[in-house]
């Protein structure tokens, strides 16, 4: 008989990386998948989690984070990040170049899988109350480079944050040096938008394929609505060229008329992440289960929606081990009810929308061990 640490026992397994959707037990040994199989019999009773009426995913990533803890407003990947259901999560711009060693340092003994996107100000977002890039020196391009050849393993982009209050009254000088940087490494970039000085459109010229513009959602100046409540083409024309759209919700970024409008129209977000902080994991709730039944509640598949927490993300972060459940894969699983009822969901401007269903994470498996989650309500 194989040695398995942790049988998920009688849950509908749900992969949308594979199409794999049904009733099978998921054996992991150590950090990996050693069976997906009907019925999977382990050593020791003590080994096996009846997990009958809710789904197992491929453990959830997030690449959209702040969890530099102790720096700017970051939280801890474990407490926050694991402890609500994500298993890899990818910091979104603490780090700067001049930070990086330490962002390494301090995330290296995470539970949580933490990568990172590249800050291209060199001292990252160590105090939002004053912008990383108003003082140009501070985007060194050589320096992200540099940092970016550095950690390969960890840095899966680079990063600006674009509103005004960051870069000043235009974001095109940070824009050219952004991609100069990503053209230099050859990674993708990942944007900021909302309040930028520059319509969406001229924002959109500087990206290529593969590269993010989040908080698509966001109801702020400049985003992917026009006046007239519609899309405006150029979010099309660039969705056609390969780039992709986050609904990153953050303090300020989720609009639930932009999101239903987003939904009526046809343009999905491509990813879905929190931005978690301290500000917003002040609500128990917070985090990606409570984002995916926003999108629930619009109408969207539960596969569709599953995808945009999973294998989507890890698809753009170049990493597509990771997202997904398969036999001799990376072994991180979350276990998610489909509840039923009556709950209020709540945007950034404080709209109150009702809704008869939500997602709730119950447990993770993260490198051979299983941690049971207590649910909260995730109003």
């Amino acid at each position: 008989m194989s040695r398995y640490d942790v049988v998920l026992q009688g849950g509908e397994v749900l992969d949308p990386a594979s199409g794999r959707w049904g009733r099978f037990d998921v054996a992991f040994a150590g950090d990996t998948i050693a069976a997906i199989e009907e019925d999977v019999e382990p050593q020791a009773p003590e080994l096996a989690v009846r997990v009958d009426g809710c789904l197992v995913v491929p453990g959830l990533v997030d690449f959209h984070v702040h969890a530099f803890e102790t720096v700017g407003e970051s939280v801890s990947p474990d407490e926050m990040c694991l402890g609500r259901g994500t298993t890899t999560v990818a910091d979104a711009g603490t780090a700067g170049a001049n930070l990086f060693g330490a962002f390494r340092r301090l995330t290296g003994s995470s539970r949580t899988r933490v990568l990172a996107w590249l800050n291209l100000s060199t001292i990252g977002q160590v105090d939002i109350r004053v912008g990383e890039l108003l003082a140009m020196p501070h985007a060194d391009v050589d320096a992200a480079i540099a940092t970016a050849r550095a950690h390969p393993d960890l840095i899966v982009g680079l990063k600006a944050r674009l509103s005004s209050y960051v870069v000043g009254g235009t974001c095109k000088p940070v824009l050219r040096l952004l991609r100069e940087a990503a053209d230099a490494t050859g990674l993708p970039i990942m944007v900021h938008i909302g309040d930028t000085g520059e319509p969406l459109p001229e924002v959109l010229a500087y990206l290529r394929p593969g590269d993010v513009v989040t908080h698509i959602l966001t109801g702020r100046k400049f985003g992917i609505l026009g006046g007239d409540g519609k899309i405006i083409p150029e979010v099309f024309e660039a969705r056609k060229r390969g780039i992709v759209f986050d609904a990153s919700r953050g303090r300020n970024h989720e609009a639930f008329p932009v999101l239903q409008a987003a939904v009526e129209q046809g343009l999905l977000p491509d990813t879905i992440s929190t931005d978690i902080t301290r500000y917003t994991a002040r609500n128990p709730a917070f985090g990606l289960p409570l984002m995916a039944t926003h999108l629930l509640s619009f109408g969207v598949p539960l596969e569709e929606v599953v995808a945009r927490i999973t294998i989507n993300p890890a698809r753009v972060m170049r990493r597509p081990n990771l997202g997904r459940l398969e036999p001799g894969g990376i072994g991180d699983a979350t276990v998610l009810r489909l509840e039923e009822g009556k709950f209020a969901l709540h945007d950034v401007d404080e709209r109150v929308r009702w809704t008869d269903r939500r997602l709730i994470a119950v447990g993770v498996v993260r490198a051979g061990a299983y941690m049971p989650l207590t649910p909260v309500d995730n109003s």
